[in-house]
């Protein structure tokens, strides 16, 4: 699941994860990473733009190109990342502490936009539910971690790039998945209607609330089983009727 998300600005271009705020000093930067027993150290693009960074524990996606794969010391149960000259100092609880096992992925390896942080013993690979011919991205889960329908969703609703995709995979799951009471199902439908307040700087939460009530008829008349093609239309359409409308 994911446990943290910011935007790290990073004035010379190296962004810090690890234990504490003092990584060694003797610590050199050669290409896309450099690791110690306690700290990573990122090349970034720098004044370029914002790094965005995701923390994931237990499960996370497996996206862009693998730089790191350590396990950090760490004193207490949290996770600095900041930047070098400390602009920005984040913190994180991972819950756990002492030798701990972590993943890096960055989209460029030495001029990083984006970083995913996957902490915990890395397991097996699967991909998370969509729809025919528009598929997401795989994703890792711990050797000792099972994947909920709860995290799937969230796994799904984890961005905001490729929202067709994403939509249709979130319908499809909150049309298939078991649910004890109506109340999940609502709660995970309330968890679409946020995700898509984001979508673009005009979303209203009146828009998304009616992206909810017209997903909620769409999938009430949803033929069994489901079909991929039906799902899809249903997502088009909810875009196009209360998020991207012309």
């Amino acid at each position: 699941m994911q446990i943290g998300l910011v935007d790290v600005y990073a004035n010379h271009g190296v962004l810090v994860i690890g234990n504490r705020l003092e990584p060694d000093a003797d610590l050199p930067l050669r290409g896309a990473a450099a690791v110690s027993s306690s700290h990573v150290l990122l090349a970034t693009r720098g004044q370029a733009g914002l790094v965005r960074v995701r923390l994931w524990s237990g499960a996370g996606p497996r996206v862009g190109e693998n730089v790191v794969a350590a396990r950090l010391e760490l004193a207490s149960q949290h996770l600095f990342v900041f930047d070098l000259e400390k602009i920005s100092v984040h913190s994180f609880d991972t819950g756990r502490s002492g030798d701990v096992p972590v993943r890096i992925s960055v989209d460029d390896p030495g001029f990083a936009s984006r970083v995913d942080i996957l902490v915990g013993e890395e397991g097996s690979e699967r991909d998370l539910p969509s729809v025919a011919s528009h598929p997401l991205f795989p994703v890792t889960v711990g050797s000792d971690d099972e994947l909920e329908v709860a995290d799937e969703l969230d796994l799904i609703l984890s961005g905001h790039d490729l929202p067709l995709n994403r939509l249709a995979a979130a319908v499809k799951l909150i049309s298939t998945a078991p649910a004890a009471r109506p109340a999940i199902v609502d709660s995970r439908m309330d968890q679409v209607v946020e995700w898509s307040r984001w979508l673009t700087p005009q979303q209203s939460v009146g828009r998304s609330r009616e992206l909810g009530r017209f997903l909620r008829r769409g999938i009430a008349g949803l033929r069994e089983p489901v079909q991929d093609d039906e799902v899809l239309s249903l997502a088009e359409t909810a875009l196009a009727k209360t998020v991207f409308i012309r």
